[in-house]
């Protein structure tokens, strides 16, 4: 029944011309999961669905996880061959011997099918499925059908509420969104505290604590928000910590920050050690990939802090299914490569 409403509900933040058709996608799938899960569980089904969302999302990766892997695996096999043609050039610091040494480490490489940037695409084409889910997140309301209905029960419960009182415990919540998002043409539109979808974008912006300071303000006026407000918490909790809101660096959200650090560096530390190329001095690479193992896991840390804790949820097991994926391929392929060999 809520169906017209939610298609009308606006977002804080349009996520553009190019992201916003991949958001779309994502959101669909990712709330035919949730509705399947929710049917069956109220309690965490949005993470449940974000740990099912990533498992497919990684499984449709693959093949590019798989490509790359063989890729590195026939870096190592040329790595002789690409020192020969840097000691050939050794001391020729000219444009023309530059030049003349890239054009043949590259025509070496693809000889042999190997691509010294190939560990690169699949984080490029992850690129655009992180900013989309940065936007589901950010406005789950607008994505996941139970959500944007929860929301709109509260919204109503709120515009029920007699308006003096309305106003007065509201208005300062209200007043600060609207300072906050200024610049924003939604909210330059004009922000109505007795319409419901300016209620809305209210509602999906207030903290745990916004929420008690209400509550305690309404008093037995907020009797029906209160457990309205308890199935949102039941619906955007996981493992007591909220998906929605940015994570912060208070107990528990900041457990998400700190996994996805942790899981970046132990994936990174993995694949450096499973790639005995970018070990070596004489490669290149070798110093982006050692500068990477510290620097990705404390900008993956640092960007979860300030994002809604189910995208850094996200991150983090997409590391840890990174991590089972690549000392797969890496013991096929050397497995494959030695029988060759031999």
């Amino acid at each position: 029944m809520y169906f017209y409403l939610l298609e009308a509900l606006p977002s804080v933040r349009e996520p553009g011309k190019i992201i916003g058709p991949v958001a779309d996608l994502m959101g669909y799938i990712y709330n035919m999961l949730f509705d399947i899960l929710y049917s069956n569980t109220s309690a965490g089904s949005l993470g449940l669905a974000i740990i099912i969302f990533t498992l497919i999302v990684k499984l449709l990766l693959f093949p590019l996880m798989v490509k790359q892997q063989k890729s590195s695996f026939k870096m190592q096999q040329i790595q002789p061959e690409l020192n020969k043609i840097r000691e050939k050039y050794a001391g020729k610091t000219d444009a023309m011997s530059q030049q003349r040494m890239a054009f043949e480490m590259q025509e070496l490489q693809k000889k042999n099918g190997a691509n010294m940037m190939g560990g690169c695409l699949p984080m490029l084409v992850q690129l655009p499925i992180l900013y989309a889910l940065f936007y589901l997140f950010q406005n789950a309301y607008v994505y996941v059908d139970a959500i944007g209905a929860n929301y709109v029960d509260i919204a109503n419960a709120i515009i029920n509420i007699p308006t003096a009182l309305r106003m007065e415990v509201f208005q300062p919540f209200a007043q600060e969104f609207v300072d906050m998002n200024k610049n924003i043409a939604i909210i330059k539109d004009g922000f109505d505290m007795s319409q419901v979808n300016d209620v809305v974008m209210l509602v999906g912006n207030l903290k745990a604590d916004d929420w008690n300071t209400i509550l305690q303000n309404l008093g037995m006026n907020g009797v029906e928000l209160a457990g309205l407000l308890e199935v949102k918490n039941n619906i955007e909790t996981f493992l007591t910590i909220p998906l929605v809101t940015k994570a912060g660096l208070s107990f528990p959200g900041v457990i998400i920050p700190i996994a996805a650090g942790i899981t970046t560096w132990l994936q990174t530390k993995i694949m450096n050690m499973m790639n005995p190329q970018n070990m070596d001095p004489n490669n290149p690479a070798a110093t982006m990939t050692k500068t990477m193992l510290y620097t990705m896991p404390i900008m993956m840390g640092v960007f979860s802090i300030t994002m809604p804790a189910g995208l850094g949820l996200y991150w983090t097991i997409s590391n840890l299914f990174g991590i089972l994926q690549q000392v797969i391929l890496v013991k096929y392929y050397r497995k494959k490569f030695a029988e060759e060999a031999a």
